[in-house]
């Protein structure tokens, strides 16, 4: 009884101390990507668009509410609940993987935070970086903050799409504030 509370001391610790010191790296190349666009003279009409990575910011509120809540029903149910990782989440993805299945369990912030600071390496430490970094950025940052930059820096495929607005733009032909119900189901379901 005694062995057993002392080792799950010391793993608390240990844990608590690698946190702490796990700290917010500077952010990845890719977060600063932007797409060089030249209009016609209308102001509107693209002539022809530079860019290594399609990526064109965008604010959340000129996000439509149904398509921020088609993005959160896909990838994250429990988003304004949790403190940035999701152990019920964590717990079914390992549950998945032993029994050969793949992937799972990332929250919008984990998924955010390896799109932003980190790589998509699959290893554990990266994912171990991932889920403290994460918690520390759930404190530091509204939710509304961290949903806007997911959105901004998510890969979206079609090519090099990073990005919501660009996606739509890619996809939809349109702006993301002009996509319908089912185009931003769609859209969240890729």
């Amino acid at each position: 009884g005694l062995g057993a509370l002392a080792m799950f001391l010391l793993g608390a610790i240990g844990v608590g101390i690698a946190y702490a010191m796990t700290p917010i790296p500077d952010p990845n190349d890719t977060t600063h990507y932007q797409s060089s666009i030249i209009y016609w003279n209308d102001g509107e009409t693209e002539l022809y668009k530079f860019a290594e990575y399609d990526r064109e910011p965008i604010t959340l509120s000129d996000v439509p509410l149904h398509v921020q809540q088609a993005v959160l029903a896909a990838e994250d149910r429990s988003f304004y609940e949790h403190g940035g990782f999701d152990p019920v989440g964590i717990a079914r993805a390992a549950v998945n993987q032993m029994q050969g299945g793949v992937g799972g369990g990332s929250t919008i912030t984990q998924q955010f935070v390896k799109n932003y600071y980190l790589t998509p390496e699959q290893t554990l430490t990266r994912k171990v970086k991932e889920l403290f970094i994460s918690v520390k950025i759930d404190q530091r940052m509204s939710k509304e903050q961290v949903l806007e930059s997911y959105l901004n820096t998510v890969f979206w495929g079609r090519g090099n799409v990073l990005g919501i607005q660009s996606a739509s733009k890619a996809y939809f032909g349109k702006p993301v504030q002009e996509l319908s119900l089912e185009e931003g189901a769609a859209l969240a379901a890729l």
